[in-house]
């Protein structure tokens, strides 16, 4: 439930309000490197990870109807690598160097 912490954290920061648990959706799956969309998370971040990759997803709808998805990698780094999205197009993405 990293990614709901994660969302809610980054919303309320970027939004000024509170945003209740409740509000927030999520998932867990596991993807195969190939069926990673690199233009979300590139490959030299995944490329030492063995499949399955496990990601988490956490979404919210706010009032204007604006959606936000965050997507958390767990690559064995001391950070996990995030990429944030509003309305499907990407917003932020972490900066990570190449694999350990």
């Amino acid at each position: 439930m990293i990614a709901v912490k994660r969302l809610i954290e980054i919303l309320e920061e970027e939004l000024g309000k509170v945003i209740e648990l409740h509000e927030i959706g999520y998932e867990t799956v596991w993807l195969m490197h190939e069926e990673i969309d690199e233009r979300l998370v590139p490959i030299h971040v995944i490329a030492h990870l063995a499949d399955p990759i496990i990601c988490e997803s956490a979404n919210y709808t706010d009032e204007k109807g604006d959606y936000y998805t965050l997507i958390v990698v767990e690559t064995g780094n001391i950070e996990n690598y995030e990429v944030l999205l509003k309305n499907d197009e990407v917003v932020k993405q972490s900066e990570q160097e190449d694999s350990i």
